[in-house]
């Protein structure tokens, strides 16, 4: 497993893609700050300091930078299997098809840990330059710490639209989309079930964040069911790749048969 992840981890540095998730969550901090500036008077937070750019930060990478930037990044990984037409080599090396999807995997959830330290950088420098208040150690390892924990809970969620549309030539980018969708819902959420159990949600309560305070929840969540949406998404991530397939041998010989007629 280790050698897959090295493998992708190297594949993935040197590929223009990556930028998308870089350029993504280095504008979140921005466009949360930004919003402060254009609403209407009455409606800005007189008091906006690092702690509540910080708030900004996780919802907006939680609700639509993070989803947007994993899926897209992790079902291209599955995805260039089959554009570039190596899938065929699959049934010729030991490796089995569900270690080879595991190893992208734990290549996004590597990669959603540095975006985000990444994230919790940018999110520093941004309010650095626009100076704002309340900068501490404290800050930082409280925060920091849910800008990261935030990013990797995500990234679990994010894994069945990874697997699903990774395997569906070209359907990447449509599921980065509707990931985002799916994202975005939680800001309906506000009671019930759905407030902890929803899996977006899930990922903003396991790492600590404060539904009540930011997204006006009528009720307290609940981490139990949290911690029940989280195990449905990774139950269902489990059965999808057991029942994934890289497609019959007799495409794959097809493949290798026009492969060979073109090379005469």
């Amino acid at each position: 497993m280790w050698n897959i992840l090295n493998g992708e981890w190297r594949k993935l540095r040197r590929c223009q893609i990556l930028f998308v998730g870089i350029v993504a969550l280095a504008l979140c901090p921005v466009v949360q700050y930004g919003t402060q500036l254009i609403v209407n008077p009455e409606l800005r937070d007189p008091n906006y300091t690092f702690a509540s750019l910080f708030d900004n930060v996780i919802w907006g990478n939680t609700q639509i930078f993070l989803p947007i930037s994993l899926v897209m990044i992790g079902g291209w990984m599955i995805d260039r299997e089959n554009t570039n037409d190596t899938l065929k080599n699959l049934l010729t090396v030991p490796v089995p098809y569900q270690k080879l999807l595991g190893g992208k995997l734990m290549a996004a959830i590597f990669l959603s840990l540095l975006f985000g330290l990444y994230s919790a950088a940018v999110t520093i420098l941004t309010g650095t330059i626009v100076g704002l208040d309340g900068l501490s150690a404290a800050l930082l390892l409280r925060q920091g710490g849910q800008v990261i924990a935030a990013a990797f809970f995500t990234c679990l969620v994010c894994m069945p639209m990874i697997l699903i549309f990774g395997q569906i030539r070209g359907a990447y980018l449509g599921g980065s989309l509707l990931t985002f969708f799916l994202g975005y819902c939680i800001l309906f959420f506000k009671s019930g079930v759905l407030l902890s159990a929803y899996p977006f949600s899930a990922a903003l309560i396991l790492a600590g964040f404060d539904m009540q305070a930011y997204n006006g929840a009528v009720q307290a969540p609940s981490m139990l069911l949290a911690l029940a949406g989280m195990a449905a998404v990774l139950v269902l991530t489990v059965g999808i790749l057991l029942f994934s397939h890289p497609g019959s041998r007799k495409e794959v010989h097809k493949k290798k048969k026009a492969g060979r007629k073109r090379a005469k």
